[in-house]
């Protein structure tokens, strides 16, 4: 009689073949169950064919291995063994077991590969996954209590990991955690944890049994082969012994490291892989289960949840500085603006020479204020001002520089590109003076003496960016542009004046009444150069 022997949990089984045709596989409907997630569910079925016994592989995606082969079908004979999954079958004539046989554990290879979409619906993870219907067969309900079982102690171990990620915030933090739980409940003697920057995969933490957090020359001893597999195939592999495996064969890493037993799970978010976890034991075959291989996709599932979580918190972080700094000098909208361009490009632009258009805006007559007004009166007054030409900068898409005693310096045309930002100084220059003239009717109003205001703008170029000391920074804008703006308002401009250099009079001249004031030596310029007033737009 034609029998088939395996084990499983450390209990030897025997099986007596009395029909032509049996299959095996995972499912309860096989004859031959291999409670196994490294067995598919129709794994493989045995036939008689012309008075021989042959084993065919059913499509599965593991494949079927008979005597260290890998084969679509081979004919199987006393004493012949077959590799299903993580399973050893031997087949026998003789019903009598050998006592050479008995108890002896035979060393094979096997490669489990997972398919993440399998690994979800088996544990219930995808949007529309539904119970299967029950069977009331001993096999059936056997297979329940011990998945039950199994599923249990996972969970058990998967709160623990949620409870140790969920309380971890920034990356650094998360990726260690990820691997300190990696060696605690997986028997691994190495670790890397790979994520996806810029399309590629980078190392960003790998762990060894020593306690070495990182290789000493830099190299990378993981297998780039299953590394890739996993990457594109979105499966989980587990191989019992790479050296062997025929998939591997092409993988330079794997002769060079001399691979034994590794696992790989794809870190995935939604239908994203964001990285990869790999483990493995170089100089033992056989070191994980199949258990291992879904406690460890498992693990990845919560580690990738972690690390997104962790990355969106470090985001919002950076956004939340960057969004401080620059709302000192710009507008809501122009603060959105350069978010989103920081968040395409990675980083506010350097500091560089560009074309730009500078105002400069100054209070008449402050110095006399000043002496005769409490120091109250006084700062309430500059913040009024203050406030009225910041809205008059920000209104027309400008950058406050700095505020200096009672003038404001602003300038447009950065950070971000703006082509027409000659036109978008004026206007703000001939805001300010409108809202000068209904702030003075306010003061009348309150019986205090109005101001005035003297405003000059002048375009050309400048260095732009971030510029200080090591401690302290300021984006500004400087160059020989900014001091010619800054003399026109000082010298050339009076009260209720906006005066405009000659490169903003070409930019605007098409769309403002202005009135040549003639022309002028100015220190910084080397010829005499034609000054303008804005009278108003055309």
């Amino acid at each position: 009689m034609f029998q088939v022997l395996y084990e499983v949990d450390g209990r030897q089984q025997v099986f007596t073949v009395l029909k032509d045709v049996l299959s095996i596989g995972r499912a309860a409907d096989n004859d031959i169950i291999l409670n196994d997630f490294s067995v598919s569910r129709r794994h493989a079925f045995l036939k008689r064919e012309d008075g021989d016994w042959v084993i065919h592989d059913n499509q599965s995606t593991n494949g079927v291995r008979v005597n260290d082969e890998l084969v679509p079908s081979a004919t199987v004979r006393d004493g012949d063994a077959a590799v299903i999954g993580t399973f050893v079958l031997r087949f026998r004539d003789d019903p009598t077991v050998s006592r050479s046989d008995r108890g002896r554990r035979q060393d094979v290879t096997s490669t489990c590969i997972r398919p993440i979409a399998e690994f979800n619906e088996d544990f219930g993870l995808e949007k529309d996954a539904t119970p299967a219907p029950s069977s009331e067969s001993t096999a059936e309900r056997k297979r329940v209590v011990l998945d039950l079982a199994y599923k249990n102690k996972v969970f058990e171990i998967l709160v623990q990991v949620a409870k140790a990620l969920i309380s971890a915030d920034d990356l650094a933090t998360v990726l260690a955690k990820v691997m300190d739980l990696i060696f605690e409940f997986l028997p691994a003697d190495r670790g890397f944890l790979l994520l996806e920057e810029s399309g590629t995969l980078q190392l960003k933490m790998s762990r060894f049994g020593s306690g070495k957090r990182s290789t000493a020359d830099g190299a990378t001893p993981y297998s780039r082969t299953i590394v890739d597999m996993v990457v594109r195939q979105k499966v989980a592999v587990l191989t019992s012994d790479a050296q062997a495996d025929q998939r591997f064969d092409a993988g330079e890493s794997i002769r060079m490291q001399q691979i034994r037993s590794a696992m790989c799970a794809p870190l995935w978010n939604r239908d994203r892989v964001i990285g990869v976890i790999y483990i493995d034991s170089p100089l033992h075959a056989g070191s994980f289960s199949g258990q291992d291989l879904d406690l460890l996709t498992a693990l990845a599932n919560f580690a990738a949840v972690a690390i997104e979580r962790a990355r969106l918190n470090e985001h919002v972080l950076e956004e939340k500085r960057i969004r401080g700094r620059l709302e000192r000098y710009h507008s809501p909208q122009v603060v959105e603006e350069i978010i989103a361009d920081v968040s395409a490009t990675g980083d506010i632009k350097p500091a560089r020479t560009k074309v730009v258009t500078i105002l400069f805006a100054d209070l008449v007559g402050f110095t006399t204020w000043s002496e005769k007004m409490p120091v109250e009166g006084l700062a309430a007054m500059l913040t009024e001002f203050f406030t009225l030409a910041s809205d008059a900068v920000f209104a027309c898409g400008g950058t406050i520089d700095k505020f200096i005693g009672d003038a404001v310096m602003a300038f447009f045309g950065a950070p971000l590109d703006q082509p027409d930002h000659a036109d978008r100084a004026v206007a703000a220059a001939l805001k300010i003076r409108e809202e000068m003239a209904q702030w003075n009717k306010e003061r009348t109003a309150r019986g205090v003496p109005p101001l005035e205001v003297r405003v000059a703008v002048n375009t050309g170029e400048a260095i732009v960016g971030d510029i200080g000391s090591q401690r302290r920074v300021d984006y500004t804008v400087l160059g020989n542009a900014v001091n010619v703006a800054a003399r026109l308002e000082e010298f050339v401009a009076q009260p209720g004046d906006v005066v405009i250099g000659p490169e903003t009079h070409r930019a605007v001249e098409s769309r403002y009444e202005c009135a040549q004031l003639g022309f002028f030596a100015l220190k910084g310029l080397s010829t005499q150069v034609p000054l303008f007033k804005v009278l108003g737009g055309k």
